[in-house]
């Protein structure tokens, strides 16, 4: 590849340049102008012709990735922080504690998601979906650099939910957000989120999936993330029919379907593109559900672990290998920082998502680049190149430090160590002579 440099192209040297769609080089270059990609390439076969103005970067110690997608993040909770894992309290008790930590005056919520926004970006994270508690939330991600989804939460069982879609419609209306995509990603796309189905009943799934027939919004839910939730959507009994005996919102007039929450949500899941939070517990007839919807499951590892969700020797027990056998789309998330772990130095990040299936379960460290990138962009029915490093691609990169003398596969060196993501927006300029 011979390049003649101007002076609106970056040449970025790395040490070793991958994206989960076939771009391997050791060493390699990313070539840049005017905010997107124009091409990778290996140093032997590049040619720089620096008679003309431009910049060369010389990152040789780093592996460069595309940017990195979270799929299921809460940004509004961000200021909250990590909390310790709560030992003797239920799923629901600690549900209960995030209500108390909450932020509610908009100035905070403002301050939280912008936090969140940053952090996000610090640990080479480029695209988020969001779930926003509030409109306010959503508004506040606009003033952010973080591109994706943000899904408007919404709750409501049996009587309450005719009210509650009277509130979304209008919130809706309020929100200053195009539900189109455009090609490079460059902004806030707006999606509906009926919270759960303990939370919420099926009219409200049902009028959300409607919605996102007439206006292309994209459509998000929690589902199957404990096992207390597949006990109340069977026969409204347990914690979380406790749950909303204490907050007073439980009315009688919710109707128990008797099967998994899968199974309850099919026709909804029959009518629309949606992307599915957690999925810890799923059998092979969910699977093969989800599978014949084209639904997309975003998994959560450490919230996962957080709850102590048990794990089988040798083996995880969520499914989602099952699921990528089963060719179900499967991304990953950091849920709220809440529940990522206390030392954790990019508790907003997704490489450590990776590393921590990598470690567990020595899950194949391209399938973790796939699900830390391309999968969450088609999940959120975005253009899945943005998360590669081809041509055209927006130059949202990061790059992560290796030992280039290790012959070691630098994306499993990157896999076992500890070094941070690094935006390439805040890697100062090193200009070879």
């Amino acid at each position: 590849m011979r390049l003649q440099l101007d002076d609106q192209t970056t040449v970025y040297l790395a040490g070793a340049v991958q994206d989960a769609m076939g771009v391997v080089a050791r060493p390699g270059a990313v070539v840049v102008r005017a905010g997107h990609v124009i091409g990778t390439a290996d140093l032997k076969s590049l040619a720089l012709d620096r008679s003309q103005p431009g910049r060369v970067i010389d990152r040789s110690k780093h592996l460069i990735l595309p940017g990195l997608v979270n799929a299921h993040a809460h940004l509004d909770l961000t200021d909250i922080g990590p909390q310790p894992r709560p030992e003797d309290a239920s799923f629901t008790d600690w549900l209960e504690q995030v209500r108390a930590f909450r932020l509610v005056t908009e100035d905070a919520i403002q301050s939280a998601v912008k936090r969140g926004a940053m952090l996000s970006r610090q640990a080479g994270v480029a695209f988020v979906a969001d779930l926003a508690h509030t409109p306010t939330a959503i508004r506040a991600r606009c003033c952010c650099d973080l591109p994706g989804v943000s899904y408007l939460e919404c709750f409501g069982l049996g009587a309450a939910q005719a009210e509650r879609i009277a509130r979304l419609e209008m919130q809706l209306k309020e929100l200053p957000i195009e539900t189109s995509t455009p090609r490079t990603c460059q902004r806030i796309v707006l999606g509906i989120s009926p919270h759960a189905p303990y939370t919420a009943g099926q009219k409200l799934y049902d009028h959300a999936t409607g919605l996102s027939r007439v206006a292309s919004y994209r459509l998000c839910s929690h589902v199957a993330e404990t096992p207390e939730e597949l006990q109340f959507v069977r026969d409204a009994t347990g914690p979380c029919r406790e749950l909303l005996n204490r907050l007073q919102v439980w009315d009688g007039t919710y109707k128990p379907s008797g099967v998994h929450p899968v199974h309850q949500l099919k026709p909804a899941l029959h009518r629309g593109k949606w992307l599915l939070a957690h999925c810890n517990y799923l059998g092979q007839d969910e699977i093969d559900v989800l599978r014949g919807t084209g639904t997309s499951v975003v998994y959560c590892p450490c919230a996962s672990d957080y709850f102590g969700q048990p794990q089988p020797v040798g083996r995880s027990i969520h499914p989602y290998r099952l699921l990528v056998e089963s060719e179900v789309n499967v991304c990953l998330g950091t849920d709220s920082i809440i529940c990522q772990p206390l030392q954790q130095k990019q508790p907003m990040g997704i490489l450590s998502q990776m590393r921590f299936l990598f470690r567990r379960d020595g899950t194949d460290p391209k399938l973790l680049l796939k699900m830390a990138t391309v999968n969450g962009l088609r999940a959120m029915q975005f253009d899945e190149l943005d998360a590669t490093l081809a041509a055209g691609a927006p130059a949202r990169f990061c790059g992560v430090r290796f030992d280039p003398n290790d012959p070691t596969d630098p994306l499993v060196q990157v896999l076992h160590r500890e070094d941070p993501a690094e935006p390439v927006g805040e890697w100062e300029d090193k200009i070879l002579e």
